[in-house]
């Protein structure tokens, strides 16, 4: 189970929350991104309502590559 809250304002943190399960899944998704530059990392995850979501994580080198935000329905 993760839960990922966004910001509530400029300057207010992204709060992450989860059991070790959800969190080790999104470790792995980070540490996949990393190990392998030309794909995307990816953790399944389930929220307390038991919905499952995805958690994508991409690797980028530049400022440039961090805008735009990427469409959320594409996996670029």
């Amino acid at each position: 189970m993760l839960h990922i809250y966004p910001s509530k304002g400029a300057r207010q943190p992204v709060i992450l929350k989860g059991n070790a399960e959800g969190l080790c899944a999104l470790l792995n998704a980070l540490i996949s991104a990393i190990a392998h530059p030309n794909s995307s990392g990816v953790a399944e995850v389930f929220n307390g309502d038991a919905e499952v979501y995805e958690v994508v994580v991409h690797l980028v080198t530049t400022h440039e590559k961090l805008s735009p935000i990427p469409d959320q329905n594409s996996q670029q």
